[in-house]
């Protein structure tokens, strides 16, 4: 027999439940690594970038859908930017009589928490749309009827609709009174003029209609001074998503508001008027959102990487665990230890 190749019988050898134990936790580390490795291989990684916006753009569509607590013959719709360029867009507005209401789970004087949406749900959602057309909705109405001339509800709102193109400049859209701000003959009748409103939609770029903003379904109202002043600050940013080839070229805004009483001491000095300010600026930075794989080669150097890196930290933390117990609690307490058996020699017989 070769000494140097024979091996030893099962009988004469001590076997370490200890060390089995943190081979197995180990062995399920390495399992979860290599899980969550394939998992991030198949599911790709965002990949997140600001660059300059290259892209010279010299207008971009505004998209909205607001309620207003007046009539539509009462109000004024204008935009103002910093290149002095006033354009009054009623005509190319869509505006609505209705009763005046806020809709069931809108935000009432407060904003809803900007939370970024994910990559799928952003995909998933833009689906591109138009507004309808205007319709009449006193036609639903027959003001005739003697039975029901009693029960017609009170037209005291204005829905405006629609998009418009505005120069991609810093501007700002305004809904006031006729009479308030802008001349015009047929000025508003103070009793007639409340600024509470609804807005539906707000966004900027192509009218994706189920991606959330964060002025959507959001309410604002002043019982007490139905002619406060409701401003909105806007910082817009142009921000592409990318994934598998698909590309959505959208905007995101941030928005803070400020509101002015018209009983406040220091309203005339603010430059306002009774009305809703929307006042919006173009970010020269855009966000580049794309969804990135790795190719199977990285993936497989990465995935021995990372597991013979835990091999090696999971080796030297036994060798260390084991020392300090020896070093403090004795050797009894060593994760090698093994409590002494009786054996017997080779050449022994077993009584």
């Amino acid at each position: 027999m070769n000494i140097l190749t024979a091996k030893t019988e099962e009988q004469y050898k001590q076997k370490s439940s200890k060390g089995g134990l943190t081979s197995i936790l180990t062995y399920l580390f390495l399992i979860f690594i290599a899980y969550s490795e394939f998992g991030s291989y198949f599911g790709g990684y965002l990949d997140q970038q600001y660059i300059v916006d290259s892209e010279l753009r010299e207008d971009v569509e505004l998209n909205l859908d607001v309620f207003v607590h007046m009539p539509c013959d009462f109000i004024h719709v204008n935009v103002r930017d910093s290149t002095f360029d006033r354009k009054i867009v009623s005509e190319e507005l869509k505006f609505e009589d209705m009763p005046f209401f806020i809709p069931y789970d809108t935000k009432v004087n407060d904003i809803p928490e900007i939370i970024t949406p994910e990559m799928d749900e952003i995909l998933g959602e833009a689906i591109p749309a138009s507004f309808r057309e205007k319709v009449d909705m006193r036609l639903y109405y027959d003001e005739n009827d003697p039975d029901t001339h009693h029960h017609l509800p009170e037209f005291n709102g204005c829905h405006i609709f629609g998009s418009i193109p505005v120069n991609r400049v810093r501007g700002e859209f305004q809904i006031t009174a006729k009479g308030l701000g802008y001349r015009d003959m047929n000025a508003a009748p103070k009793e007639k003029i409340n600024f509470a409103h609804v807005i539906n939609e707000w966004s900027f770029g192509d009218f994706y209609p189920y991606i959330d903003n964060p002025l959507d379904a959001t309410a604002k109202f002043d019982k007490d001074d139905p002619l406060t002043a409701f401003v909105y600050y806007l910082s817009v940013v142009p921000t592409i998503y990318q994934k598998l080839g698909a590309e959505v070229d959208t905007n995101q805004y941030s928005v803070s508001e400020y509101r002015f009483n018209s009983t406040d001491k220091t309203f005339r000095d603010t430059g306002y008027v009774p009305g809703i300010f929307f006042r919006y600026n173009f970010e020269s930075l855009s966000i580049v959102m794309t969804d990135r794989r790795l190719s199977f080669l990285q993936f497989i150097v990465r995935l021995v990487a990372i597991m013979s890196f835990a091999v090696y930290i999971a080796s030297w933390i036994f060798i260390l665990t084991d020392t300090l117990l020896v070093y403090f609690m004795g050797p009894k307490w060593s994760l090698r230890y093994q409590p002494e058996v009786q054996s017997h020699g080779i050449l022994e017989g077993k009584r």
